[in-house]
């Protein structure tokens, strides 16, 4: 089931999903994501509102950058607008998920609003001030 957004004199938005090498730069929408290969991982940049609306979209994309590209990926949420608790839930779970395919889910660029929310997220998922931090090249993967 695709999810729909009203807003305003009922126009209806989709939230999208894009996939490309570079970062999404239209964010007129409600909710805009994507991913790119960086060494050995997969990073997803992720834009505007993760609620009930968007979360499905942005499971879909979590769930597709693991099971088909990389199991290993930082989730960079500098331009997250808003996340709700099943945002939250989504990150939670694709963590796990990431774990099941030998990989691992890393967290940067949280606002420190958002970084509160998400400290009891996991032991295994990480939160990292940037993107650089979060980077393998620059930070080893946690022992599990």
């Amino acid at each position: 089931m695709k999810a729909v957004r009203r807003s305003g004199a009922g126009h209806v938005s989709t939230p999208r999903v894009v996939r490309s090498g570079n970062m999404p730069t239209d964010v007129s929408g409600p909710f805009v994501c994507g991913w790119s290969a960086v060494g050995d991982c997969a990073v997803v940049r992720v834009a505007g509102r993760i609620d009930k609306v968007s979360a499905p979209a942005f499971e879909t994309e979590l769930h597709h950058v693991i099971t088909t590209k990389r199991p290993t990926l930082v989730v960079d949420l500098r331009r997250v607008s808003h996340m709700d608790r099943v945002g939250i839930e989504v990150l939670r779970t694709a963590g796990e998920l990431a774990v099941q395919h030998d990989g691992w889910l890393r967290i940067a660029g949280a606002a420190s609003w958002l970084a509160e929310r998400l400290a009891d997220i996991g032991e295994r998922i990480c939160q990292y001030p940037s993107l650089a931090d979060a980077l393998p090249s620059y930070r080893p993967a946690p022992s599990t």
